[in-house]
């Protein structure tokens, strides 16, 4: 059973076989909170294979989710159909925004050639990126090239699916802060401007995933995890990342990184439950 723990946000996709369940999650939630269903933002996914037929895989997702629309709507990844088949997609998800069924619509692990593509030939403009991103996979290059296309980032994978956890340059600093290493990462997505999308099962791990904003990194804690991107990417979809594994190449020249937003599209928490 899916648990909305009083969360605001739900991610979901066609290919993570779930939608069922999610929606009637959200239903028995709303039906006994009395939580109006247009407090909870669902996102959910276009799946590869049905980039030539998204109209229906749409509609499929609407029906499984038990909902009327969705708020967000996001192409999984580009695939191997080809453009055409993309562009397509995206014709038919514009359709849909026009009729009611989803309120925004943007891609997931598009790099920066892909992105020009789509924004050369839609109407509607892609409202988010959604890229895996965290202190040692930081995709830098390709998060500011989304933001300055007016795309917000969205981070999946923000605690590199627990890899990292251990590592004693994050453990000193989550001590020095009094709070957990999977506290001091989120942190920092939200620093560099990504939303961050952070995924448990657990219920007092989604509470102590939402528990940021009663702390600061300081400038030395952003240097030291800035300085730990070494290409460990955890997830099998998206592009690959700028820096070659084991590189530890850290913040490049120019680089707007920093304690702060710094003209990031603005930190961000989302929370997925799927």
């Amino acid at each position: 059973m899916v648990d909305i723990c009083a969360l605001s946000f739900v991610a979901d996709a066609a290919r993570y076989a779930n939608e069922e369940a999610v929606g009637r999650a959200i239903k028995d939630f709303t039906s006994k909170s009395g939580v109006p269903r247009e407090d909870i933002f669902v996102t959910s996914k276009l799946w590869d294979a049905d980039h030539e037929r998204a109209a229906e895989a749409i509609d499929e997702s609407l029906r499984k989710l038990q909902l009327d629309y969705m708020d967000l709507y996001l192409v999984h990844s580009p695939g191997n159909l080809g453009t055409e088949a993309r562009l397509k997609a995206w014709k038919d998800m514009e359709a849909a925004v026009d009729a009611g069924k989803i309120r925004s619509i943007g891609v997931s692990n598009f790099d920066v050639d892909e992105l020009d593509h789509l924004l050369a030939n839609c109407r509607i403009k892609p409202a988010v990126n959604q890229i895996e991103s965290h202190p040692f996979f930081q995709h830098e290059e390709l998060r500011e090239a989304t933001i300055a296309r007016g795309i917000h980032v969205q981070a999946y994978s923000p605690m590199a699916q627990g890899a990292a956890l251990e590592r004693p340059e994050i453990v000193a600093i989550a001590k020095k802060h009094d709070k957990s290493s999977a506290q001091v990462l989120l942190k920092w997505g939200m620093n560099v401007g990504n939303i961050i999308l952070p995924k448990s099962l657990t219920k007092c791990r989604i509470v102590a995933n939402a528990d940021l904003f009663d702390f600061e990194l300081d400038q030395d804690d952003m240097d030291l995890l800035n300085s730990l991107d070494e290409g460990m990417k955890m997830g099998k979809l998206g592009p690959a990342g700028t820096s070659a594994p084991g590189s530890r190449r850290g913040s490049q020249a120019g680089s707007r990184r920093g304690s702060q937003n710094n003209g990031f599209s603005g930190g961000k928490l989302a929370m997925s439950t799927s």
